[in-house]
């Protein structure tokens, strides 16, 4: 079993507004040096039921889950999909959010019986090619700017906000007594 080591770095910038912002500790892989959210959740339920579960929180999360999910493997329980999302440029004076672009991710959902592993990485952004975010930790970089933690806070949230949703979704569903 390869086992993933994530170190976490957190970020202190003033932004834009000349206010301090507290980026969050982003989870970063040892191994690949990607931004990675992953966890293995202990969850009551069979591999298939778990599977099914998780096929149905995507079903329930996505627009369009069949063009999302990229694998449904039932019979390894595995089920792999791309998405993506949008980060907005710090709200100009008068409250008003501009564009700051696409976020797409892959996530990946593994399940065996009584736990799954969520993992969610590969975090590009759109631009005239995709540039992985990692770039937007590198406070050396010729092109940084204070906008990138805000982006981060962004997109962090925005993760959390998934798994938060996955968690509850994988959670077993309460039975509705239909005794009228």
């Amino acid at each position: 079993m390869i086992a993933f080591f994530i170190s976490s770095i957190s970020i202190v910038s003033f932004a834009q507004n000349g206010g301090t912002t507290v980026t969050p500790k982003i989870p970063v892989d040892s191994v690949t040096k990607k931004i990675t959210y992953t966890e293995v959740v202990q969850q009551q339920g069979t591999k298939d039921t778990l599977y099914n579960r998780a096929l149905r929180w995507c079903n329930s999360t996505f627009k369009n889950a069949q063009d999302v999910t990229k694998i449904r493997d039932k019979e390894n329980g595995k089920v792999e999909g791309i998405s993506r999302f949008k980060v907005y440029n710090t709200p100009l004076k008068d409250g008003t959010k501009t564009d700051g672009g696409v976020i797409s991710y892959t996530f990946t959902i593994e399940c065996k019986e009584n736990k799954y592993r969520y993992k969610i990485t590969d975090m590009n952004i759109k631009s005239t090619s995709f540039q992985p975010l990692e770039k937007w930790l590198n406070k050396k970089d010729p092109y940084y700017t204070p906008q990138w933690d805000d982006y981060l806070s962004q997109v962090d949230k925005n993760i959390q906000d998934i798994i938060k949703s996955l968690k509850k979704g994988m959670m077993e569903a309460k039975k509705v007594n239909d005794n009228w």
